[in-house]
């Protein structure tokens, strides 16, 4: 395939992509929206449903306990089960453009970011003066098919929501894809793993500014009136991909408090201020 071929067929990935989500929108406007859970028409997403996004916290992966330049991976908390409910209503959101979904995913994320920032803050610790949420990029061939950036948009959704709350929150896209993955889908713990490494790297000069920030007196995150900076995805299985992204953004030299989903494939219940491992934890 010649480059124009190629550029040709990113083109119309791309317009397509576009046409898709347009189309969905437009789709909302003009006819009865359904539950994207169940089917039942009304709402986006109906009572019984949003029950699944609004339970307890879930402490997908424990991780270590959370000072900043601690090894091993930080924690991960999920709003929910992907199970069910959340994940019907995590795949119509990201695989078939329904954009009406953004505002109850959103919420979720939120919930988890907050539940995620208290599990990994050092015990008695003062809150923190704001948070800094960095979505999981996806491959530049999944964003044009979709027409969007299905992570960035729903962290946009939570850092407004977590601000609504008291917490001042930022969206930050700090990472970028570097090399192509395979599809994640039907693969083990070790595979998974395998095919993530490396596949990610925090782009320089918007990392730098990050990392020198926090640098800065009275900004050290998770001590008293610091920045805390929170990884986000839509679903954590194994955990891999949370860590490969938080992996680029140390080796930048920016430290990663937590990280949150929507949902997650397993977990235990999450509560604020949980005494982890300190000791003996494997490099994240």
């Amino acid at each position: 395939m010649t480059g124009s071929q190629r550029r040709g067929g990113w083109a119309y990935s791309a317009a397509r992509g576009r046409a898709h989500a347009a189309f969905g929108t437009l789709a909302d406007l003009v006819l009865p929206r359904a539950c994207a859970g169940c089917g039942r028409a009304g709402a986006a997403v109906c009572a019984a449903c949003a029950v699944a996004l609004t339970g307890p916290p879930i402490l997908a992966a424990p991780g270590s306990a959370a000072t900043p330049g601690r090894r091993g991976p930080p924690p991960c908390v999920a709003a929910a089960r992907y199970a069910g409910p959340a994940g019907s209503l995590v795949i119509a959101y990201k695989e078939r453009g329904r954009l009406d979904l953004t505002g109850p995913l959103g919420g979720a994320l939120a919930a988890a970011v907050s539940a995620a920032v208290a599990v990994a803050r050092p015990p008695g610790g003062p809150g923190a003066g704001g948070v800094l949420l960095v979505p999981v990029p996806a491959s530049g061939a999944a964003r044009r098919q979709r027409g969007f950036d299905h992570v960035g948009r729903v962290a946009a959704a939570a850092a407004r929501i977590v601000t609504r709350a008291g917490t001042p929150a930022w969206v930050a896209p700090l990472l970028r894809q570097v090399r192509r993955t395979a599809d994640q889908a039907g693969l083990g713990a070790r595979e998974r793993a395998g095919n993530v490494a490396g596949a990610f790297a925090a782009r320089p000069a918007p990392a730098a500014r990050v990392a020198a920030a926090l640098l800065e007196p009275g900004r050290e995150p998770g001590r008293g009136g610091g920045i805390e900076i929170v990884v986000v995805d839509d679903v954590a299985t194994t955990g891999a991909t949370l860590a490969e992204a938080v992996r680029a953004l140390r080796r930048a030299g920016v430290p990663v408090l937590a990280t949150a989903v929507i949902a997650a494939v397993d977990g235990t219940s999450a509560r604020p201020r949980v005494r982890l491992p300190t000791t003996r934890v494997p490099e994240g």
